[in-house]
């Protein structure tokens, strides 16, 4: 099972191997990077740098109330690496110059640039309706949260988009909408980005309960497609669960936070700060024993394989 799981995520890392190489910047060498342009969002200052040759994007957050983004974003994206699904991310420090970083006191991100462009922009294409989003607040109807049996129909579209949801179980994010999933044609590839909103939630203990319900349901079927998702899923989530263990991820955590300048003592360490920082450590510990609970019962539905690869049925009610 081990060698299965590290053959597929080994033939999905070679495939986006492309774009998925660690940034290796030297903050000393301010004249080799070259603004191009920037540009201003709700939220955020956008800026092109090109550095040796290469383009990167450079973000910073407007809001000061809002700058542990850039750990959350960079820390989840360091999770992302080993299954290739993702751009990858650099902390540019409070307190230091950078071309295009609009406010030298706060924190800012440099990230390597998605091939392709988002779902969103591309309404031509056949993943145009794709819906992945795991909704967390603002939802009145329970069956509209987190994990939802649309979101496991859609899994079965690509077969990279297990391991996205796989991946947003475990780092929280319920804000995968179109227009932060990037899909390269030419390459038939998807790209993760914008992963900000995330440690702040236990998507995996709510998608264990939606599948419990789900098979209290005895007119709900899964097709044979939908359980080979689920169980890539359920794959993927126990590889990065032991690749990447609650103590070491917190380690990650407060050393992103130190090089972002969240540390006693700087003007942007405030107890706010540190309140959501221990909030985002007990998240990860949370979500790690929900994550296995989750597996387990993933492990009793995907079973039904067996009966699938028989020939026995065509489809198998959960």
């Amino acid at each position: 099972m081990v060698i299965r799981i590290f053959s597929f995520i080994f033939c999905c890392i070679f495939a986006l191997s492309s774009f998925t190489f660690p940034i290796k910047i030297s903050y000393d060498n301010k004249n080799k990077i070259k603004l191009l342009d920037t540009v201003e969002t709700r939220n955020c200052f956008v800026s092109h740098v090109m550095i040796k040759g290469k383009i990167y994007l450079l973000k910073q957050k407007k809001d000061p109330k809002k700058q542990l983004a850039v750990v959350r974003d960079a820390l989840s994206a360091y999770i992302a690496e080993c299954l290739g699904v993702a751009h990858q991310i650099d902390i540019v420090p409070s307190k230091y110059a950078f071309p295009g970083k609009q406010h030298r006191e706060l924190p800012a991100t440099l990230h390597t640039i998605a091939p392709g462009e988002t779902v969103r922009m591309q309404r031509n294409s056949k993943y145009s309706a794709l819906r992945l989003r795991q909704f967390w607040a603002g939802v009145k109807d329970f069956n509209e949260k987190g994990l939802t049996r649309a979101i496991i129909t859609h899994m079965t579209w690509h077969h990279q988009l297990p391991l996205i949801i796989a991946l947003d179980l475990l780092i929280g994010n319920s804000d995968r909408h179109c227009g932060n999933l990037c899909y390269d044609p030419v390459t038939d590839t998807f790209c993760a980005i914008d992963m900000d909103d995330t440690f702040n939630k236990d998507l995996c203990l709510i998608a264990w309960k939606k599948l419990k319900i789900m098979m209290q349901d005895e007119h709900l079927i899964f097709t044979p497609e939908e359980l080979a998702a689920l169980k890539t899923m359920k794959d993927v989530l126990q590889f990065l669960i032991r690749k990447h263990k609650p103590k070491n991820i917190i380690v990650k955590l407060y050393a992103y936070a130190k090089k972002a300048g969240f540390v006693k003592g700087s003007e942007i360490y405030t107890e706010s700060v540190a309140k959501k920082l221990r909030l985002y450590e007990e998240t990860i510990i949370a979500t790690n024993a929900s994550a296995r609970k989750l597996i387990a019962l993933l492990d009793t539905i995907t079973a039904q394989n067996r009966e699938i690869k028989s020939g026995d049925v065509s489809h198998v009610r959960v």
